[in-house]
């Protein structure tokens, strides 16, 4: 499986060899590609183009985004005379079926998946990797290549990111603050009788992650792949759970961990009793249904000078290893991928684009919820999506709850959580 899923790759290194070297003696390798010198550079400046006779098969999710991928795949066939037939995989099922799929020739030759539903598609050897990675580093967020990368190899085409940010009631507040301090002084002015500046439930390491990751915390260590080095009580976890407890005591005082979930805080924001709420893109549209007047912020800057580092999700494209038309493929992943095509997919779906030139497009600077959002995606860190992230969420859970509850010594709970979350990776290990 291996050699199938470099063979696209191994072909243009060849084809490159020859080119520039005048014969296939030396391994594809020792070109130089990647290395920083000009015949490096020279090398991988190649143009795929589509077999001869190539038929595409393009997974996608419904509703709107069916709706996009069978636009673009008249657009593709317009401009590259392949034919492309969409069919609709939810992108949370696509990475199983490939398995199943890929080996009978039945699997869509791109398709779309959520970044921690991949990783295991990836090392099976069932997906291509990204033809162009250095041209995606440079133009797309930098959290959406670290999702969409495995072992330090881009594989995705990312098309969507999502994370959360700061919504403001504008009927009780008329500006967002820009750092918490700011935060802090205008919740404590708001919050009267029923009535809240800022609610956030303390046990979920989702949300309280942006402050841990902001002051120099992390989950795991190698951009969230080394399950054998866990910062999550290390000096910056420590700080940003300091944040928590200025929370209880400053603004919710006498409230406890239990009186304040998710639940409890959207109702307080749709009843226009919460001036500033934690969220996702995916809370939009229940907050306007309830009719409150609200926008979105960026999360405010921590007193080192840091963004809060948000978790992040990344919805990206994918080549099926099996494809009988790999460059094909290839080109339609980046095709639909590109700006022209990510703003028509915003347009249409109302998905994120990770591009970073679109944050600065007209379409998405007049809407300043969009533009919220995505101010925030450029400081998120994606959420890890190994197998050991699954036996973080509880400890974790317990450690705020220790600290918020019983106000016990914040190093003390962190480094239980940690030793618990230690051990379980290591006996799921054996």
């Amino acid at each position: 499986m291996f050699n199938k899923t470099k063979l696209v790759t191994l072909s243009l290194s060849l084809s490159l060899v020859l080119a520039a070297c005048g014969g296939a003696d030396e391994a594809p390798e020792e070109t130089g590609v990647g290395e920083g010198d000009g015949a490096g550079e020279e090398a991988v400046d190649f143009e795929v183009v589509p077999e001869e006779g190539a038929e595409l098969l393009l997974w996608s999710d419904g509703d709107e985004q069916l709706q996009w991928a069978e636009l673009m795949a008249e657009k593709f066939e317009e401009e590259y005379g392949v034919p492309v037939q969409v069919e609709e995989v939810n992108q949370e099922d696509a990475p199983e079926r490939l398995a199943t799929d890929g080996p009978q020739g039945l699997a869509g030759d791109v398709f779309a998946s959520t970044h921690d539903r991949i990783g295991r598609a990836i090392s099976a050897g069932l997906v291509l990797e990204n033809f162009w990675p250095e041209q995606y580093e440079e133009e797309f967020m930098e959290a959406a290549i670290t999702a969409t990368s495995f072992d330090g190899e881009l594989y995705g085409y990312p098309s969507g990111i999502e994370t959360y940010a700061l919504y403001y009631n504008t009927d009780l507040v008329d500006d967002a603050p820009e750092t918490m301090d700011e935060l802090f002084e205008i919740a404590k002015e708001v919050t009267e009788g029923n009535q809240y500046g800022f609610m956030m439930e303390p046990e979920n390491l989702y949300f309280t992650y942006a402050f841990l990751g902001g002051y120099g915390g992390y989950v795991f260590g190698d951009e969230g792949t080394n399950p054998d080095d866990v910062g999550l009580n290390n000096e910056g976890s420590v700080q940003g759970t300091e944040i928590l407890v200025r929370i209880r005591d400053e603004i919710l005082p006498g409230m406890a961990n239990e009186d304040i979930t998710y639940d409890v805080r959207t109702a307080l924001f749709e009843g226009g009793d919460l001036a500033f709420d934690i969220n996702g893109p995916w809370a939009v549209r229940g907050y306007e249904d309830a009719g409150v007047n609200f926008n979105v912020a960026p999360l405010p800057v921590l007193d080192n000078g840091e963004n809060p580092t948000s978790f992040s999700g990344t919805r990206g494209f994918y080549v099926n290893a099996y494809t009988e038309y790999p460059d094909a493929a290839s080109l339609l992943a980046q095709f639909i991928t590109n700006e022209e095509n990510l703003l028509e997919s915003y347009q249409i779906t109302g998905a994120l684009p990770p591009r970073l030139a679109l944050v600065e497009h007209e379409d998405i600077q007049s809407n300043e919820i969009a533009v919220g959002f995505l101010e925030q995606a450029t400081h998120a860190h994606p959420m890890p999506n190994i197998p050991e992230m699954p036996l973080v969420w509880d400890p974790m859970a317990a450690a705020f709850t220790e600290i918020w509850n019983r106000d016990v010594d914040i190093q003390e709970a962190l480094d239980r959580a940690v030793n618990t979350i230690e051990t379980a990776i290591q006996e799921q290990q054996q």
